[in-house]
């Protein structure tokens, strides 16, 4: 989800229209200066034609009503695709500045929509978040109700090792390491579990499955991959040492 909200933002632009009878030299002007504006990723002209298809093909009564048409009623303009992360600010800025630019007629940017996309990321952060905290909480106690029972059906071992002199760390350590192997092992499963749905779902995802396909675009990194086992295997760690603490306080 996150991967298809950031090309959305990717696609955003700034649309200035120009002004009808602008002479080429003077759109050429206005390519160059607007390409070399820092915010500006690159500077792409709509000629009318190219404008009127798009149109057309939005829709079969738009498609019918241009093909009426005796002449064409779409100006000329040049798209500028932005540079990420979009700051609002600097694009206030340079819809402004634009606006003023001679032989420009007027200065389009969807505010609405990037408001909207904004919220949809906060959203899907969040709800990420919300998501790795119940999951880390289930982890730690599923890991420490395992490892409990190994702890409660020793603790005559345990106690035998406490009063010949056994250190606290020598004693827990075992368990940690339980819980560390169960936690590495757990996903290095979970792991292959989530490459085959990976490679499932890229092989069946069709051309009409939008997300389907932004889902299967791509595998996660090799840095994603070990934060993950990293992550599972000390919560793990983390369950073992817990389940020791619990079943050994009494």
């Amino acid at each position: 989800v996150h991967a298809l909200l950031a090309s959305w933002a990717r696609n955003l632009e700034v649309r200035v229209f120009l002004g009808d009878g602008i002479e080429p030299g003077r759109r050429e002007a206005l390519e160059k200066n607007f390409g070399a504006h820092p915010l500006v990723a690159s500077v792409r002209r709509v000629s009318p034609e190219e404008a009127l298809q798009r149109l057309a093909g939005l829709s079969p009564a738009f498609g019918a009503a241009a093909r009426t048409l005796r002449e064409n009623p779409l100006p000329d303009s040049l798209s500028l695709s932005l540079n990420g992360p979009v700051d609002l600010d600097a694009v206030k800025h340079l819809v402004t500045s634009a606006q003023k630019e001679e032989g420009v007629e007027q200065v389009l940017f969807d505010w609405d929509w990037v408001e909207k996309l904004r919220t949809y990321t906060r959203f899907v952060a969040l709800l990420g978040g919300l998501l790795f905290a119940a999951l880390s909480v289930a982890a730690v106690f599923t890991v420490a109700a395992v490892t409990r029972i190994l702890a409660l059906s020793r603790r005559e071992e345990i106690a035998i090792l406490r009063f010949v002199g056994a250190t606290e760390w020598s004693i827990r350590g075992p368990f940690v390491a339980g819980g560390f192997l169960l936690g590495a092992l757990a996903g290095l499963l979970a792991l292959a579990g989530l490459l085959a749905t990976h490679l499932l779902v890229a092989r069946f995802a069709g051309s009409g499955a939008l997300f389907l396909q932004w889902l299967s675009q791509r595998f996660l990194s090799a840095q994603e991959l070990l934060l993950l086992l990293a992550v599972g295997t000390l919560l793990s760690a983390l369950g073992g040492g817990l389940s020791f603490r619990t079943s050994t306080a009494h």
